[in-house]
């Protein structure tokens, strides 16, 4: 049970996870790499299962038909993307957590101008498994007494998506489409965290590189980065309602929180369950994709979110949903923009 305490809030669960070290596709078409930060005692194996919901604001299909007319040829207009994924980490040592994961894509209702016939094209939907990442997250600085931790992310993504993936006239979708990009990319992250009583306070960045991908195209840079603070409302084994202002709970990214050694739970934390309040502020910026080295002005931008979450956890599982709202966007030429965003995860230990 000691190890689960210790476990439960420094996995892939804290609002790291919903800020830049998960993959949510703020305005890139599909899902390209991520995952990681996660720091777990030796020997534990952490399976979680995510669902990223991103809605669009789309592009009216008068304004695509428009395009076609002024000869803006590959401009497309997205209602949703939905991103399941799966993850297992394992630690290694007490510092150093490997990590894989897998997930599915699903975009669907693309809308794209049509110049060679005039006015727009219902292309349907993508489906299919995408791209595995692997991950080592190491933890550089563990000051227990101050409620420190910083952790170093490193990983690639392996081309082993789908990258065939057709519209409803037989038409290959394009790259950024694809559940696939057929890249390899590098993933170097960076975490780090402060407990302070009840609150916790987190940051994290996580830069992917692009390798060059099928149909000779380079979907582009990409960079994750966030803040997030969270704050226990109440822990308890017996369901009591319990408030922990002045208790040191367990952190976000450490075993046992401040004071606690390893396989010790958190002084003031008697119970297996515990409920947090979480807010975040989370970005993404991806550079324009090329493709046969003509730059593709229409892909690329950065939006910025704010996302109020809460976290459950259990002796053995957790919960957490979080909403993302957009506060800032600016993207690249003409493109639909994020509308919501909607992350769920629930994760087990074994």
């Amino acid at each position: 049970m000691a190890i689960w305490s210790n476990v439960r809030l420094h996995a892939r669960f804290s609002l790291i996870a919903w800020c830049a070290a998960g993959s949510a596709p703020a305005f890139a078409h599909g899902d390209h790499g991520g995952g990681g930060g996660t720091v777990l005692p030796a020997g534990i194996t952490l399976v979680s299962f995510d669902v990223d919901n991103l809605r669009y604001k789309p592009i009216s299909d008068a304004r695509l038909a428009a395009l076609s007319d002024q000869g803006a040829d590959g401009v497309h207009s997205l209602k949703s993307i939905a991103v399941p994924a799966i993850s297992i980490g394992y630690g290694l040592t007490n510092d150093l957590t490997v990590g894989v994961r897998l997930p599915y894509l699903a975009n669907r209702s693309i809308h794209e101008t049509d110049t060679a016939n005039g006015g727009f094209v219902d292309r349907g939907g993508v489906y299919g498994i995408g791209d595995v990442t692997v991950t080592a997250t190491y933890r550089f600085v563990r000051e227990s007494a101050a409620g420190f931790d910083a952790a170093a992310i490193i990983g690639v993504k392996v081309p082993t998506g789908r990258n065939d993936a057709q519209d409803k006239d037989g038409v290959l979708f394009e790259t950024e489409h694809q559940p696939g990009s057929g890249s390899w990319d590098g993933v170097f992250g960076l975490n780090v965290s402060k407990q302070a009583g009840p609150w916790g306070l987190s940051a994290s960045a996580l830069y992917g590189l692009a390798g060059d991908g099928d149909q000779a195209t380079t979907l582009g840079d990409r960079f994750s980065y966030g803040v997030a603070v969270s704050y226990r409302l109440w822990s308890g084994s017996d369901g009591t309602r319990m408030h922990l202002a002045g208790v040191r709970p367990d952190g976000i990214m450490h075993h046992g929180g401040p004071h606690a050694h390893e396989g010790e739970a958190a002084p003031g934390v008697t119970g297996q369950a515990s409920v947090d309040l979480t807010l975040g502020l989370a970005g993404e910026w991806h550079d324009r994709q090329t493709i046969a080295g003509m730059r593709d002005d229409n892909t690329g931008g950065n939006v910025l979110y704010v996302s109020p979450g809460v976290r459950f956890a259990t002796e053995r599982t957790t919960t957490s949903v979080a909403v993302g709202i957009p506060v800032a966007t600016q993207l690249n030429g003409v493109q639909s923009e994020p509308d919501w965003r909607l992350s769920t995860s629930l994760g087990v230990k074994f």
